[in-house]
């Protein structure tokens, strides 16, 4: 019957999309730079304006004075898990359902903005105003997200997995902040500085702001070889207050792939989460059909118990992954592109890729404030990716996690020490 259950929801998606860029990169694309023919529509006054359909709606004027796009995205999922010694939670559930409005004014002004829509609910993904007259020097201001990990600054859409590793735990989700950033020596080195409340969408309970930082190298910039021509290394780190009083956490401390909280706390207890630092370096690289990227997080947070004591909360974490494409590609922080569409006298493009990821805990929580559960996670996940078209993805993927030195804690009071899900990814957008 489970087996049945799953089938079913491979056989109930239809197709959906993918084809979009990293944030910066697609609302940079509103420069409008296509070979689509487009044409003409009544503005204001009389003034012409362009419209085209290219990765989008698209507006311009004849000058390049405006520009302007519209885009959409709907992810649905299916997730189908089994629990050591547990049920099979099946469900389907819409992951995002989201616009894209952008524009651009006088070659120097930018506005973006992206509301979501699920089922019950609506909230902003992100909005916010940029200066980019220069390349070198740029200065958003709004809500987006810190300059912190690949996996934290890869568009939901484009992630090669379901949902990202249990290093995507510990990144700052995005924030109401003021950040410079750009692309010096030629573009081989690119950077950002921000300073942010530290609360994501949250008004910002205390004076203190989080301060964020990202040092990216892109050698294909200045040297022309081609193992080189799509790689790229980062460093990122992020420093603030939290002022999380129990039962707060570091850090949410829940699996990405299969919802489940592993590190929770059960018992009484009183302790205030104060300073917190995060590192994090990465690297990414694309030569011909294979791909490789990997990352290293560590957390840092000093916990103030009522008693006096401070202590200090560790935790590090990591993955690696490798994949192959047939006959597609994405270099990092790209979209995918397809050679030879369906219905266009090709089969679209094949991505198949696997990711080993861990993050251990130290034993501060559990010693000090009653915090029952796993005090590291084991992560294996496979996916297969089809891309139709630049505008559908359908993917099915396999996680394992492991639980290691005690067992996750369920919300019904089961105790896990090993979960398999099954998932699948049906995606439209443009």
């Amino acid at each position: 019957m489970r087996s049945l259950t799953f089938l079913a929801l491979l056989a109930a998606c239809g197709l959906a999309r993918a084809q979009g860029d990293d944030l910066e990169s697609r609302v940079r694309e509103l420069e409008l730079k296509s070979g689509a023919e487009p044409g003409a529509v009544a503005g204001a006054g009389g003034t012409a304006l362009e419209a085209w359909f290219d990765k989008g709606l698209r507006f311009a004027t004849p000058d390049g004075s405006f520009s302007a796009r519209v885009g959409a995205s709907f992810i649905f999922h299916g997730i189908a898990h089994q629990r050591e010694g547990g049920a099979w939670p099946d469900a389907f559930l819409v992951r995002e359902a989201s616009l894209e409005l952008g524009a651009r004014f006088a070659e120097s002004f930018e506005v973006f903005v992206s509301p979501n829509f699920l089922p019950g609910s609506a909230r902003l993904l992100y909005g916010w105003v940029e200066f980019n007259r220069w390349p070198e020097f740029r200065v958003r201001a709004g809500f987006f997200k810190e300059p912190y990990s690949m996996e934290t600054l890869e568009e939901t859409r484009w992630w090669d997995f379901h949902e990202n590793s249990v290093v995507y735990m510990q990144a700052p989700v995005p924030d109401l902040g003021l950040m410079a950033h750009g692309r010096v020596v030629g573009g081989l080195l690119g950077y950002s500085l921000g300073v942010f409340n530290g609360n994501g969408a949250a008004l910002d309970n205390n004076s203190d702001k989080e301060l964020a930082a990202r040092l990216m190298i892109s050698p294909a910039r200045k040297i022309d070889w081609k193992p080189l021509r799509h790689l790229h290394a980062a460093v990122s780190a992020t420093h603030g207050r939290l002022d999380r009083r129990a039962p707060g956490r570091p850090f949410p401390m829940f699996i990405p792939g299969t919802g489940t909280d592993f590190h929770s706390n059960p018992a009484a207890s009183n302790y205030e989460i104060g300073k917190a630092t995060r590192l994090s370096g990465e690297f990414a690289a694309l030569l011909g059909p294979i791909e490789a990227k990997a990352e290293f997080s560590w957390h840092h947070s000093r916990i103030e118990f009522d008693d006096g004591a401070t202590r200090s909360f560790r935790s590090p974490a990591f993955y690696g992954q490798l994949g192959v494409w047939i006959a597609g590609r994405r270099v990092p922080f790209g979209i995918p592109e397809v050679d030879s569409p369906l219905f266009a006298g090709g089969f679209g493009a094949l991505q198949v890729a696997g990711r080993f990821a861990r993050m251990g805990l130290d034993d501060l929580l559990i010693e000090r404030a009653g915090f029952d559960g796993a005090r590291r996670i084991d992560e294996f996940t496979l996916v297969l990716n089809w891309f139709p078209n630049e505008n559908i993805r359908v993917s099915l993927g396999f996680v394992r996690v492991a639980y290691r030195h005690g067992r996750a804690l369920l919300p019904n009071g089961d105790r896990t020490a090993r979960e398999d899900a099954f998932l699948l990814r049906c995606q439209l957008s443009f």
